[in-house]
């Protein structure tokens, strides 16, 4: 039995090169939103010279450009993260390729929280823009409403991983 158990083992930890695909996968999804924010830029931009726009117009494409950004960073730090906790660290050996700083400290509960608060931050800036997008009918205040309290709950839920982090790391 100690054979198969060994043997399942090391097959569980060899497939883990299985999720460099899901990592790669997450890569193509920033040159998606990559190629995505450039045409949206460049249609704002083309706006901003040769058109007209009205300011709380600018600043909800301001918003959604700021969005955009946020997504990718979150697919980001989860592919990179993900990559050194879950497949190898070998390659930030090399003295060419400096590892960022912050992924020293990452875990996975660090990365959860990390997560957490830029999904919160990618929320918050949702949120702004429901509420500058739309004119205060009733139906609109209701889905304000309704975007404020998903947000509330994604507070909630960051400051509850962060109480079960540091809960866990007092009693260690």
């Amino acid at each position: 039995m100690e054979k198969v158990l060994s043997r399942v083992g090391s097959l569980l930890y060899g497939m883990r090169f299985t999720m460099l695909f899901f990592y790669i996968g997450l890569v193509g999804i920033i040159f998606g939103i990559l190629g995505k924010f450039l045409l949206e830029t460049y249609k704002l931009m083309n706006t901003l010279l040769f058109g007209h726009l009205e300011k709380i117009d600018l600043i909800i494409k301001v918003l959604e450009l700021v969005d955009m950004t946020m997504v990718a960073q979150l697919v980001w730090v989860v592919a990179l993260a993900g990559v050194s906790l879950f497949v190898t660290t070998g390659h930030f050996d090399k003295e060419d390729i400096k590892k960022p700083d912050w992924l020293d400290h990452v875990n996975t509960y660090n990365l959860k929280l990390k997560l957490a608060f830029a999904i919160i931050s990618i929320s918050g800036v949702h949120a702004l823009k429901t509420y500058l997008s739309g004119d205060l009918t009733l139906d609109n205040i209701q889905i304000v409403t309704m975007v404020a309290v998903i947000h509330f709950m994604f507070v909630l839920s960051a400051v509850g991983i962060s109480f079960a982090e540091r809960m866990t790391r007092d009693h260690k």
